[in-house]
């Protein structure tokens, strides 16, 4: 049983005013409810999550800009964590037991002060000259600067024509652009922004349970975090807008958004949020640290400031006089409460350790914080690299990758937090209902992640084994592709897909049609078989080779050669076709034939896995609130997140982006050594991924199980804590006999 202890005496009036420092309005006291609350908080929360899912939709775009590996990337974004391990439980600790509105407030311009740390690295850098190439005015610029006075504009129609074979190539020198500050910027607002995760979500959710009945908690929590999960649909759309619109978007661009040379403009809404964060932060700041209390039955409201016990008529009577003058006739009361309440409320650091070895010696606490710091980690890598993930298995472009897939992910999980929510208010099913519950949500993560490893958009081959990619062939030996970047095209007929119209061989390019023509390469395409053909190749027996045992022939991957397994490439693949192609023309993209079925397999199962996967999220949040004391919850939701933090936040984009860098097969090349990846071989990545993701999520559920079994006589209802209160306050009596006065127990 968990006891609950009381801090003194009443606390001090000014305890339940709105308002900040001696500006404490009568007209602004009527907001100070628990609804009210709920709403400012649920709003900056859906501000914030559109930031953190902007940023998953905008990470690719920033990793090409400023020529960023995956793992890097990982380990740049723990600057979030970091911060957080470092401050969660000294914040935590002494910010529950102070005014918690506006900690969450201060917390929420960090938030928005990251946001504009974020964008410096555009502004220091400017958009890139890689890119600013392919735009009007910079070729304007040349011209006006040329002595050639007969040199052409590039147009669209010459800049496709640079990936010709042979035409304007050079050799394969490197990137000097990459840079240090840029990472550390990025690292800088990731640290800054950790400062303000820790405040919001370590005393937010805990000042919600401490003002709501608490057989109403359940689904406060489940509102506040479904109004919370508007954000990342709104940030799904925002980004896709931002990515639309060109990096510099005072330039006109030769090349369209499909173009895998484009950038967006990933800077754009990081201005618009930082500056929506310190607007609005404001708001929760006028708060009261505690909110007033509406009990059952007749009250006497003597630990009420006047202000809060006065008859609407009697407030508009005194709408005029200042609030000091109010307080008048009670200003020694208030101030000797105010000073009893304060050294009472006060958080002392010498209790720090004590508090914290409460905390680490429950089991149940530790058990469920260490079942989600599993589930945190396997989901990490989805997290992170969503956007990355959908353009390598769906062959999506980065500002359309997760148009669809997310915000259909975020509907269900929406779903399940209210439904979750209902049913625990109303219901109240037993705790070991709700906590094996959880056990079986574990296990349908674990089956989709299983199913998503067997969801993709086929390469043009599957191949047998993995070989070293080889890009150069006889077909465009001649044609000095070596300094082209990955810009694939596309022969329909055969369902082939090159890494360019110059390895493929095109020596002409169509403007009106906006085809690539006389491809040297396509006698080598054969058709892509299709999923029917590819089950029956595995159902068939292996015929005789007609040729020689001993060689290993080589496959394509997207119509690229590889090497065989002693690194020499076979002439004789190449010579091979089983359908010569008379039609010598390739579009510019991937090939995406019969792609739809698995797309939108995976959104959909994308959906009901959300869906039941949030559907756990409110119990475990009951769970960490109700295995410790009241003075603890908002110091053991700042263990959890210092937990989460350590273990799964900081480590997983860092596992997960060095297993996604292992499988890359054409890195672009810095100066200093190896950029961001181009080419990534699609089914080690997915496998990869996938397998490592359902290892971990299953580790989760044997700490849910523990959970369920340690926790099957848990009070996740608060009932007991509920009747101690309400024995406490039927304890509590007026201070004076004017207070107590059945005219001023009103209704508020």
């Amino acid at each position: 049983m968990v006891e609950v202890k009381r801090r003194g005496s009443n606390p001090p009036p000014g305890n339940y005013l709105c308002g900040m420092a001696n500006w404490h309005p009568a007209w602004l006291q009527k907001y100070a409810t628990t609804k009210m609350f709920m709403a400012v908080y649920g709003l900056l929360g859906t501000i914030q999550a559109m930031s953190y899912m902007y940023f998953i939709v905008t990470l690719t775009t920033l990793e090409k800009r400023f020529k960023i590996p995956s793992q890097t990337t990982g380990i740049v974004l723990s600057g979030n964590e970091i911060s957080q391990i470092m401050l969660s439980l000294i914040l935590s600790y002494i910010g529950g037991q102070r005014n918690r509105p506006r900690w969450i407030a201060w917390g929420i311009v960090f938030c928005g002060l990251s946001c504009y740390i974020l964008v410096l690295p555009h502004f220091i850098y400017g958009a890139g000259h890689e890119v600013l190439q392919f735009t009007k005015e910079y070729q304007e610029g040349l011209l006006n600067g040329s002595s050639s006075a007969g040199q052409p504009l590039l147009n669209i129609s010459s800049v496709q024509t640079e990936r010709l074979c042979g035409v304007g190539n050079t050799e394969d020198n490197c990137d000097d652009l990459f840079s240090y500050v840029p990472l550390v910027l990025i690292f800088t607002s990731q640290f800054v922004l950790g400062v303000g995760n820790t405040m919001y979500y370590s005393l937010g959710q805990t000042y919600l349970d401490d003002n709501t009945k608490k057989t109403n908690t359940p689904l406060m929590l489940a509102v506040a975090m479904a109004l919370r999960m508007i954000g990342p649909i709104v940030g799904f759309f925002f980004g896709y807008l931002s990515l639309n619109t060109f990096i510099d978007p005072t330039k006109t661009p030769l090349i369209d958004n499909k173009d895998p040379r484009w950038l967006g403009a990933w800077w754009l809404g990081w201005v618009i949020l930082g500056t929506l964060m310190c607007l609005f932060s404001g708001l929760i700041g006028l708060f009261p640290k505690q909110l007033p209390k509406v009990n059952d039955g007749p009250r006497t409201n003597s630990h009420l400031p006047l202000a809060l016990r006065q008859t609407k008529e009697e407030l508009k009577r005194e709408e005029n006089l200042s609030l000091s003058s109010r307080f008048s006739s009670n200003a020694a009361l208030d101030n000797i409460g105010a000073a009893a309440g304060a050294n009472a409320d006060l958080p002392q650091l010498k209790d720090f350790p004590r508090a914290l070895m409460r905390l680490l010696r429950n089991k149940l606490l530790l058990f469920n914080i260490t079942s989600a710091v599993f589930y945190i980690l396997g989901a990490s890598g989805f997290m992170t690299f969503l956007t990355k993930y959908m353009e390598v298995q769906f062959h999506k472009d980065p500002q359309s990758a997760t148009i669809i897939v997310g915000p259909i992910s975020i509907l269900g999980m929406v779903i399940g937090l209210i439904g979750s929510g209902v049913v625990l208010s109303k219901k109240k099913p037993h705790v070991s209902k709700v906590l094996m519950w959880n056990v079986i949500v574990a296990g349908v993560s674990i089956m989709a992640q299983i199913s998503y490893a067997f969801l993709y958009c086929p390469d043009t081959f599957s191949m047998t084994h993995v070989g070293q990619l080889n890009l150069t062939a006889s077909c465009n030996s001649n044609c000095s592709c070596e300094g082209i970047k990955y810009t694939p095209v596309c022969h329909e007929p055969t369902d082939t897909t090159f890494f360019s119209a110059c390895h493929a061989g095109c020596r002409g390019y169509n403007a009106t049609s906006k085809l690539y023509e006389d491809c040297s390469c396509l006698a080598n395409a054969t058709p892509s078989p299709t999923a029917a053909q590819r089950l029956m190749s595995l159902l068939q027996p292996t015929p005789e080779p007609e040729l020689d045992t001993t060689t290993d022939f080589s496959e394509y991957l997207g119509g690229v050669p590889l090497l065989n397994d002693d690194g020499d490439f076979e002439e004789e693949v190449l010579s091979r076709s089983r359908r010569a192609t008379p039609d010598s023309v390739l579009r510019p993209g991937i090939c995406t034939k019969n792609c739809n079925w698995s797309f939108w397999t995976f959104s959909i199962i994308s959906m009901l896995a959300g869906w039941v996967g949030s559907s756990g999220r409110v119990g475990n949040v009951l769970v960490n609130y109700r295995a410790v004391a009241t003075e603890d919850k908002s110091f053991a939701q700042g263990l959890a997140l210092m937990m989460i933090s350590l273990l799964a936040l900081i480590p997983g984009p860092i596992m997960f982006g060095r297993l996604i860098d292992s499988t890359c097969l054409v890195w672009t090349k810095t100066c200093s050594g190896n950029g961001n990846c181009q080419l990534y071989d699609q089914t080690r990545f997915r496998y990869s991924l996938n397998f490592l993701s359902c290892t971990l999520t299953l580790i989760g559920l044997f700490f849910d199980y523990l959970v369920w079994y340690y926790g099957r006589t848990l009070d996740i209802y608060g009932d007991k804590e509920a009747k101690e209160e309400e024995r406490a306050n039927r304890r509590d009596q007026p201070i004076t006999p004017l207070l107590a006065k059945k005219s001023d127990q009103v209704e508020y």
